[in-house]
């Protein structure tokens, strides 16, 4: 065996320590080299490592995906110049687009001289910024950042900025200068838009205001209470409201101004004011405005002055609407204000609180000279108005009240006013009345009526009676007509003229007629078949549509054959305008419900509606009957509508007959049935007795 010597053993021992380490070393560099790329691979953003002749050494995931359509040509030892070239020619970068070789040359210049930030814009849309750095001796170390993002946002920004019609400034606080001014600031100040950019900001505020300013213009600032004075480039003060948003823009501190113009919004206010508290048809003042004031001139009011107010309402202007449309109720409106302006003293206030009612406020005026102006109101508003060449006729009802003489409270006068207001509606149109503090005590109790009322309805104590109508020469009951009682538990009994008109100003009478409408089909069911009932209808159950529903639906739930049912109108029905009253009558007649017409030969055009509607019977006035012994005239009229009622097929009833001269007076002029107490006064249902009634 070969002997080594020591030397030599040493040698070879330190050999391999040498190699151990080497091993070590690549090891501990392979770890370093695994570490780098894995935490490469975790950076959000691309990152490529290029040797010193540009070419690829390695990249991470997130830079193959910014340059995905490039991605099969990333390979390394690529050159970047390669890559990019063929890149241009696939159309990846849309800004070399006919400038393919400048803008390689450009790309490439900047690898050569790294350090700065450049955009760069690929086909698929993204922005890419690029920073790239020289390591020496070992390269170029490039990142990618997508800010696609970020442009849009400054890129909405800026059309924001740019297209906002408020006046916005982009202010730089380090030099008090301002960067930037869309259109709507130049015009604001009247400054081009290249005087605009670098223009002090100081300059836009008066010297007095200034140090103030300054400190707002650094900070957040949105009160929209706070106004500022500002200079228009002439010299010229405007009041503004300056909103400020602290930003980071390129680099800088800025501030975002915006700019609202108190001028416009001071003028849309006083509009505003204006329109809440005057009548934007006729200019006058409105019901709230007009309250305001009478609130005033009765607290400055002294011992020896006296305040009126005095309500005109003008007469007869829905018929103006219906009949000619809106459009010339408005002219008539306006012209009626302008009439009254004319008449009232200097010191009084015109204010329209209605669509028809006007209240004039009278302030130093008497009494007398108030009611001189009202009855020259009156006169002026009753001459015609032209319109479109159309001749309307109105007119004006006026009532007063005044302190202190009736309170001296707003509220109460002006109650007090309305009252005889209704008062003067009520007693003749055209007039003007005073209050009276007997007015107050009828609204007092008329009040207290509709309280009761209302519990009545709602507490089911109102109830249905039924009077007969007989064959005037078989004395038979051919027919009974129902009729609503209330029985007041204090007052007794309430005649149905009060509580019928109490119903329709309360907006009920449609409830109570579909009340007596189903109890009175339901009552006659049980009765023999040749019997009929009757039912009154009032103008307003016809003018809400629903009334055919209604009785066909009493029809159906009661069992009661229609031709058994007869509804009976007045004239007041007829006389509402347009197609639907007709087509209502026609369509109960087409279904064999009988249609009467009630209270006939009172009315004026009585006759012509016999022609024109399917009547089955027309009702005598109880006036007429009554009259019968002493009026040669009502015995006339009697005949003529006996005659009438015969030529035109129709049933003639008479009403009010209680002695037995007028029940043979009528018999033997041919009048078909009779009503009244000769035959039997209305009883209530559970007490009538009807022979051959079924068992309910």
């Amino acid at each position: 065996m070969h002997r080594r010597f020591p030397e030599e053993q040493s040698g070879l021992v330190a050999g391999e320590q040498a190699m151990q380490s080497l091993e070590l070393a690549l090891q501990a560099a392979s770890r370093a080299e695994l570490r780098l790329r894995e935490s490469i691979e975790a950076l959000p953003h691309g990152i490529v490592f290029l040797d010193e002749d540009d070419r690829y050494m390695f990249w991470n995931e997130q830079y193959a995906e910014i340059y995905s359509r490039s991605a099969d040509l990333l390979q390394p030892g690529a050159r970047l110049a390669d890559t990019l070239r063929i890149g241009i020619e696939r159309g990846d970068y849309p800004e070399a687009i006919g400038r393919e070789e400048q803008w390689l040359a450009e790309r490439l210049e900047r690898l050569q001289q790294p350090g700065s930030r450049h955009e760069q814009w690929l086909s698929n849309g993204r922005c890419i910024m690029i920073e790239e750095r020289k390591i020496e001796g070992c390269g170029t170390v490039g990142i990618r950042v997508d800010i696609t993002d970020l442009k849009q946002k400054e890129e909405n920004f800026r059309l924001l900025f740019e297209r906002n019609p408020l006046p916005m400034l982009v202010y730089d606080i380090e030099s008090g200068l301002i960067r930037s001014a869309n259109e709507a600031a130049c015009a604001f100040f009247g400054y081009e838009r290249q005087a605009m950019a670098g223009l002090a900001a100081r300059d836009l505020f008066p010297e007095t205001v200034w140090p103030q300013a300054a400190a707002m213009l650094a900070i957040d600032h949105s009160d929209t209470n706070n106004c500022w004075q500002m200079l228009h480039r002439d010299g010229s003060c405007v009041d503004a409201v300056v909103a400020t948003r602290l930003s980071q823009l390129e680099g800088y501190s800025a501030t975002i101004i915006s700019i609202f113009d108190m001028t416009e919004r001071r003028r849309i206010e006083q509009r505003m004011e204006h329109m809440a508290r005057h009548d934007e048809l006729t200019g006058l003042v409105n019901r709230a405005h007009c309250r305001e004031h009478l609130c005033k001139v009765l607290s400055e009011q002294e011992t020896a002055d006296t305040v009126t107010i005095a309500l005109v309402d003008l007469d007869h202007f829905k018929a103006v609407n219906d009949t000619y449309g809106h459009m010339f109720g408005d002219v008539v409106l306006k012209d009626a204000a302008a009439r009254m302006l004319k008449l009232i003293p200097p010191d009084a206030l015109l204010c329209r609180i209605g669509g028809d009612e006007f209240a004039i406020i009278f302030r130093r005026s008497s009494l007398m000279q108030a009611e001189l102006v009202a009855k020259s109101i009156i006169s002026t508003l009753s001459e015609p108005f032209f319109v479109h060449g159309h001749l309307i006729h109105i007119g004006a009802t006026v009532g007063f009240a005044s302190s202190p003489y009736d309170s001296r409270d707003p509220e109460t006068l002006m109650r007090y006013a309305d009252l005889a207001l209704y008062a003067a509606k009520g007693e003749q149109r055209g007039s003007c009345r005073v209050f009276e503090a007997s007015m107050d005590a009828a609204a007092q109790e008329k009040n207290k009526l509709e309280q009761d009322f209302r519990a009545a309805v709602s507490g089911g104590e109102l109830e249905v009676h039924y009077q007969p109508l007989v064959n005037l020469t078989t004395g038979e009951v051919e027919c009974y007509e129902a009729l609503l009682r209330w029985n007041h538990p204090v007052r007794g009994l309430v005649p149905p003229d009060v509580f019928v008109q109490l119903a329709e100003e309360m907006g009920i009478i449609d409830q109570l007629g579909r009340f007596v409408l189903f109890e009175a089909c339901r009552e006659a069911a049980n009765w023999p078949d040749h019997v009929k009932v009757a039912v009154n209808v009032s103008p307003l159950q016809f003018r809400n549509g629903k009334l055919l529903s209604t009785v066909i639906n009493a029809l159906s739930t009661s069992g009661l054959n229609a031709e058994r049912l007869e509804l009976e109108i007045t004239e007041a029905v007829l006389m509402e305008k347009g197609p639907r009253t007709s087509a209502i009558i026609r369509n109960l007649r087409a279904f064999g419900i009988g249609i009467s017409l009630d209270d006939f030969g009172t009315g004026y055009s009585s006759l012509s509606y016999l022609l024109n509607y399917p009547f089955t019977k027309i009702k005598i006035d109880k006036a007429f009957i009554l009259n019968l012994h002493r009026e040669a005239n009502s015995r006339a009229v009697i005949r003529a509508v006996i005659g009438l009622g015969k030529s035109l097929g129709l049933t003639v009833a008479a009403e009010g007959i209680e002695r037995e001269f007028e029940r043979d007076y009528l018999r033997d002029e041919g009048c078909a049935q009779g009503q009244g107490f000769l035959f039997g006064k209305p009883e209530h249902g559970r007490t009538l007795t009807v022979p051959g009634r079924r068992a309910a």
